[in-house]
């Protein structure tokens, strides 16, 4: 079956996302059935807003199938539905909701006289995919009802459907394949079958989201051990970990400091980690803010970007903050040194040598919970660098500019983003140099207005709601949709891996979209 669009639209049914997932595995490679979700009535009589669930067109006509998920209750002909948290709420009567959707269908095909004379056959169904439905009415019949148990084999249950609306009068024929692609066309156009940008980086969003939350059981790991190095790529989760294991000792009542290099991403975990127990600090105000806070020294340290602080002046500030030091204390250090050290300084390896023998438990992070495949294809083919396996999704292609005047080039790509329809707080253009050195300078002023250089003050509220700007070693721990690298010199003209770290830093913070304007001068 084709369900279009490819992916849900985010309607925020958990019910719906899960039928939407069996009319996928349903008539696979059989592409006589279509299911088009969340369809608008724009013609619908009662409603102002019409939508139906889905709706499934193939030879044996169209039908509505109208979705409730939770309990489901119904006293004095007021239908109930019941959540998880026995909240419950008044909804329509779905048998009635199905059936007035199937008519405002009607009403637009014969309306349009592009199918005249051609009779299409009709039926509703309604899916309850959290209770068993035994109940016999007269405002139903049980062969247009799908429950818990018959979505244990949805096609059969499609199949039965469909013949017992065969089997109604002015239903006993079938549709030709050309009728069913009219009418799909007709129901939803072509414009709306190709999935947009934003609704693709909408869709990646989640992904990215679910993954994220499968990085939990780490934590569980990590919380088993008084002493850890974790190791990742990036996009691999290890801010998202750092701030949750903070989190977590608060709530075990451990004064914790969660420490990074840049200050930047220091107000970035501001926002993500509020508690009384938790400080928020960089390795350069870590002593004056254990000072302010009355603190002697902290029961818990956690290090993000641990790798900018693999040197002997930093470890000796982090091993004063901790009861016990390093050697005798509790810390857990995140870090990817192999692929994101020399930003701030040279990295010594001697420093990470020395934390190794204190015999911490050693946690790899391999999967990559930010980045779509074809961001991870192309550092691995440009750079030759890992990123973890697995990613977002598919996604759209790197958009990659190798020649012409950089500052058209990028005005351009600006604004065909916008038109697609991404927001521009999805777009953060990131480049070697300040603004003001940076090509960014020579957009239009038009341009420019909708582009905010990010702060310390700006990067708390972040994503903004216009298009943002940074240095690209300011960005480190940071991401968004949609990232545009300028500025950089062609990757085929590096020399070594250390030439690589600005390259991976800032290729590596789109999370659905990467373009890449190389400078060729």
């Amino acid at each position: 079956m084709i369900v279009i669009p490819s992916s849900p639209y985010e309607t925020g049914s958990n019910a719906e996302y899960r039928i939407f997932d069996k009319l996928k595995e349903s008539f696979v490679d059989d592409n006589r059935y279509v299911a088009l979700h969340s369809l608008n009535l724009t013609g619908h009589k009662t409603k102002k807003f019409g939508e139906a669930d889905f709706v499934l067109v193939c030879e044996f006509g169209i039908f509505v199938l109208e979705v409730k998920g939770g309990r489901i209750r119904v006293e004095n002909g007021v239908w109930y539905t019941i959540d998880r948290n026995n909240e419950e709420s008044i909804i329509q009567n779905p048998f009635r909701q199905a059936q007035s959707a199937l008519h405002a269908i009607k009403d637009e095909i014969q309306c349009s006289n592009r199918f005249n004379p051609v009779s299409i056959p009709i039926g509703y169904g309604v899916v309850f995919p959290d209770v068993e439905w035994k109940l016999q009415g007269s405002e139903w019949d049980l062969n247009t009802i799908c429950d818990t148990r018959k979505m244990r084999n949805f096609e059969s249950w499609l199949n039965k459907f469909f013949k017992y609306w065969e089997n109604k009068p002015g239903n006993n024929h079938k549709l030709s394949m050309e009728n069913v692609k009219n009418l799909k066309h007709f129901l939803r156009p072509d414009f709306e079958v190709v999935e947009p940008l934003y609704s693709t980086l909408s869709t990646l969003s989640k992904a990215a989201v679910k993954l994220t939350e499968d990085q939990y059981k780490y934590l569980d790991i990590a919380s088993a051990n008084s002493k850890v190095l974790c190791s990742g790529g990036a996009g691999t989760g290890k801010t998202f970990l750092a701030a949750e294991l903070a989190r977590r000792m608060a709530g075990q009542n451990k004064k914790t400091v969660l420490i990074c290099k840049s200050n930047w991403l220091k107000r970035h975990l501001e926002t993500k980690v509020i508690n009384e127990f938790v400080t928020v600090s960089t390795i350069n105000s870590a002593k004056l803010d254990m000072k302010r806070s009355g603190i002697e020294k902290y029961d818990v340290l956690i290090v993000d970007e641990g790798q900018d602080l693999f040197n002997k002046e930093d470890i000796k500030i982090l091993d004063s903050t901790l009861k016990g030091a390093l050697k005798g204390g509790e810390w857990y250090i995140f870090h990817d040194i192999n692929n994101q050290s020399g930003l701030f300084f040279e990295t010594e390896l001697e420093v990470l040598k020395k934390l190794e023998n204190y015999i911490p438990a050693k946690i790899p992070l391999t999967t990559n919970c930010r980045n779509s495949e074809p961001i991870l294809r192309k550092v691995q083919e440009t750079l030759n660098l890992d990123m973890g396996s697995k990613g977002t999704g598919k996604g759209p292609k790197v958009i990659e500019i190798t020649n012409g005047d950089t500052g058209k080039e990028l005005e351009n790509v600006i604004n065909n983003m916008l038109n697609s329809g991404v927001n521009s707080g999805f777009i953060t253009i990131l480049s070697p140099f300040i603004y003001e050195e940076s090509t960014v300078c020579n957009l239009s002023e038009e341009t420019k207005r909708n582009i905010v250089r990010l702060d310390d003050y700006s990067i708390r509220s972040f994503p903004l709601s216009q298009i943002s700007f940074s240095e690209i070693k300011n960005f480190k721990g940071l991401e968004n949709e949609v990232i545009i690298v300028i500025d950089l010199d062609p990757p085929e003209t590096l020399k070594n891996v250390f030439n690589k770290t600005n390259h991976y830093v800032a290729m590596s913070r789109a999370k659905a979209l990467l373009c890449t304007i190389w400078n060729y001068e």
